[in-house]
Protein backbone atom coordinates (compact mmCIF):
# COMPACT_ATOMS: atom_id res chain seq x y z
CA UNK A 1 0.00 0.00 0.00
CA UNK A 2 1.18 3.28 -0.77
CA UNK A 3 1.13 5.67 1.77
CA UNK A 4 -1.16 7.81 -0.29
CA UNK A 5 -3.52 5.03 -0.76
CA UNK A 6 -6.26 4.35 1.22
CA UNK A 7 -7.23 1.39 3.50
CA UNK A 8 -9.01 -1.60 1.53
CA UNK A 9 -11.84 -1.42 3.99
CA UNK A 10 -12.97 1.77 3.06
CA UNK A 11 -15.67 1.72 0.64
CA UNK A 12 -15.28 2.73 -3.11
CA UNK A 13 -18.35 5.18 -2.78
CA UNK A 14 -16.50 7.33 -0.24
CA UNK A 15 -12.68 6.60 -1.55
CA UNK A 16 -12.85 10.13 -3.31
CA UNK A 17 -14.24 11.96 -0.57
CA UNK A 18 -11.78 10.95 2.18
CA UNK A 19 -8.64 10.69 -0.62
CA UNK A 20 -7.65 14.58 0.81
CA UNK A 21 -8.13 14.22 4.33
CA UNK A 22 -6.37 10.95 4.41
CA UNK A 23 -3.16 12.67 2.34
CA UNK A 24 -3.12 14.96 4.81
CA UNK A 25 -3.44 12.86 8.04
CA UNK A 26 -0.78 10.35 6.77
CA UNK A 27 1.49 13.57 6.10
CA UNK A 28 1.13 14.66 9.40
CA UNK A 29 1.30 11.44 11.16
CA UNK A 30 4.83 10.28 8.70
CA UNK A 31 6.07 13.76 10.02
CA UNK A 32 5.79 12.73 13.72
CA UNK A 33 7.41 9.24 12.89
CA UNK A 34 4.50 7.10 11.91
CA UNK A 35 5.04 5.24 8.81
CA UNK A 36 1.95 3.16 6.70
CA UNK A 37 3.92 1.51 4.95
CA UNK A 38 3.38 -2.17 5.28
CA UNK A 39 5.96 -4.43 7.32
CA UNK A 40 8.21 -6.96 4.71
CA UNK A 41 7.20 -10.31 4.58
CA UNK A 42 9.13 -12.45 7.10
CA UNK A 43 11.45 -14.63 5.37
CA UNK A 44 10.52 -17.92 4.92
CA UNK A 45 12.40 -20.44 6.91
CA UNK A 46 14.35 -23.60 5.88
CA UNK A 47 12.63 -26.74 5.06
CA UNK A 48 13.06 -28.93 8.59
CA UNK A 49 15.07 -32.19 8.01
CA UNK A 50 12.98 -34.41 7.04
CA UNK A 51 11.80 -36.81 9.12
CA UNK A 52 11.20 -40.59 8.42
CA UNK A 53 9.18 -43.64 9.90
CA UNK A 54 9.54 -47.31 9.60
CA UNK A 55 6.36 -49.03 8.53
CA UNK A 56 5.68 -53.24 7.76
CA UNK A 57 5.42 -52.41 4.17
CA UNK A 58 9.04 -51.18 3.92
CA UNK A 59 9.92 -54.08 6.24
CA UNK A 60 9.46 -56.59 3.43
CA UNK A 61 11.41 -54.92 0.84
CA UNK A 62 15.17 -55.61 0.07
CA UNK A 63 16.93 -52.22 -0.65
CA UNK A 64 20.49 -52.20 -2.75
CA UNK A 65 23.46 -49.60 -2.69
CA UNK A 66 25.88 -49.43 -5.34
CA UNK A 67 28.02 -46.06 -4.56
CA UNK A 68 31.25 -45.37 -4.28
CA UNK A 69 32.81 -48.48 -4.51
CA UNK A 70 30.47 -50.20 -2.07
CA UNK A 71 27.40 -52.32 -2.87
CA UNK A 72 24.95 -54.40 -0.30
CA UNK A 73 21.56 -55.21 0.11
CA UNK A 74 19.61 -53.68 3.24
CA UNK A 75 16.43 -54.34 4.61
CA UNK A 76 14.95 -52.15 7.28
CA UNK A 77 13.25 -55.14 9.20
CA UNK A 78 12.30 -53.18 12.73
CA UNK A 79 12.11 -49.45 13.06
CA UNK A 80 15.54 -49.77 14.99
CA UNK A 81 16.95 -52.62 12.94
CA UNK A 82 18.11 -52.39 9.64
CA UNK A 83 19.59 -55.65 8.31
CA UNK A 84 22.84 -55.57 6.28
CA UNK A 85 22.58 -58.96 4.35
CA UNK A 86 25.85 -60.89 3.81
CA UNK A 87 28.26 -60.31 0.32
CA UNK A 88 28.14 -56.78 0.95
CA UNK A 89 31.42 -55.21 -0.43
CA UNK A 90 32.84 -52.72 1.86
CA UNK A 91 34.70 -49.21 0.42
CA UNK A 92 38.61 -50.10 0.69
CA UNK A 93 40.47 -46.86 2.02
CA UNK A 94 38.36 -43.83 3.68
CA UNK A 95 39.13 -40.76 2.22
CA UNK A 96 40.97 -38.15 3.48
CA UNK A 97 40.47 -34.42 4.48
CA UNK A 98 42.42 -31.91 2.27
CA UNK A 99 45.16 -31.91 5.28
CA UNK A 100 45.00 -35.67 4.85
CA UNK A 101 43.76 -36.86 8.32
CA UNK A 102 40.83 -38.48 8.92
CA UNK A 103 37.00 -37.03 8.91
CA UNK A 104 34.81 -37.34 11.70
CA UNK A 105 32.66 -39.72 9.11
CA UNK A 106 35.59 -41.60 8.33
CA UNK A 107 36.75 -42.38 11.94
CA UNK A 108 32.77 -42.97 13.06
CA UNK A 109 32.97 -45.67 9.32
CA UNK A 110 36.41 -47.20 11.04
CA UNK A 111 34.97 -47.46 14.08
CA UNK A 112 31.32 -49.69 13.01
CA UNK A 113 34.15 -51.94 11.20
CA UNK A 114 36.03 -52.22 14.03
CA UNK A 115 33.22 -53.48 16.24
CA UNK A 116 32.02 -55.93 13.43
CA UNK A 117 35.83 -57.40 12.01
CA UNK A 118 35.24 -60.48 12.93
CA UNK A 119 31.77 -60.31 10.06
CA UNK A 120 33.78 -59.34 7.48
CA UNK A 121 36.79 -60.27 5.14
CA UNK A 122 38.81 -58.44 2.48
CA UNK A 123 36.26 -55.88 2.70
CA UNK A 124 33.28 -58.08 1.83
CA UNK A 125 30.59 -59.26 4.69
CA UNK A 126 31.04 -63.05 5.57
CA UNK A 127 27.76 -62.83 7.56
CA UNK A 128 24.32 -61.03 8.16
CA UNK A 129 24.80 -57.89 10.23
CA UNK A 130 22.16 -55.79 11.89
CA UNK A 131 22.58 -52.02 12.34
CA UNK A 132 20.76 -49.34 14.18
CA UNK A 133 20.08 -46.68 11.21
CA UNK A 134 20.24 -46.05 7.39
CA UNK A 135 23.02 -43.81 8.29
CA UNK A 136 24.87 -46.52 10.20
CA UNK A 137 25.24 -48.70 6.94
CA UNK A 138 26.06 -45.78 4.69
CA UNK A 139 29.15 -45.16 7.50
CA UNK A 140 29.95 -48.90 7.74
CA UNK A 141 30.12 -49.74 3.74
CA UNK A 142 31.13 -45.82 2.31
CA UNK A 143 32.19 -43.96 4.91
CA UNK A 144 28.87 -41.39 4.89
CA UNK A 145 29.41 -38.20 2.99
CA UNK A 146 26.73 -38.50 1.18
CA UNK A 147 23.13 -38.48 2.29
CA UNK A 148 22.30 -42.46 3.10
CA UNK A 149 18.62 -42.27 2.54
CA UNK A 150 19.05 -41.29 -0.98
CA UNK A 151 21.65 -44.18 -1.72
CA UNK A 152 19.42 -47.07 -0.60
CA UNK A 153 17.45 -48.21 -4.06
CA UNK A 154 14.80 -50.36 -4.13
CA UNK A 155 14.32 -52.66 -7.34
CA UNK A 156 12.09 -50.12 -8.73
CA UNK A 157 14.24 -47.39 -8.10
CA UNK A 158 12.66 -45.97 -5.26
CA UNK A 159 15.11 -44.59 -2.37
CA UNK A 160 14.20 -45.73 1.18
CA UNK A 161 13.40 -41.86 1.49
CA UNK A 162 10.51 -42.16 -1.15
CA UNK A 163 9.38 -45.11 0.97
CA UNK A 164 9.21 -43.86 4.90
CA UNK A 165 9.48 -39.65 4.44
CA UNK A 166 6.24 -38.45 6.68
Amino acid sequence: MKTTDLPAKVPSNYRQTLRPLFETLNLILERFGFNWQPATAPKAKPAAKARHRWTKAISTVPFTIATRQATGTAIWQKRNEMYLKAGATLMPEPPLNKDGSLGFAAKMGTQLRHEHSNQVQDNVTTEDIIFKSVNEIGLFLYFGGTNSWLELIDQDGRSIDDWSKI
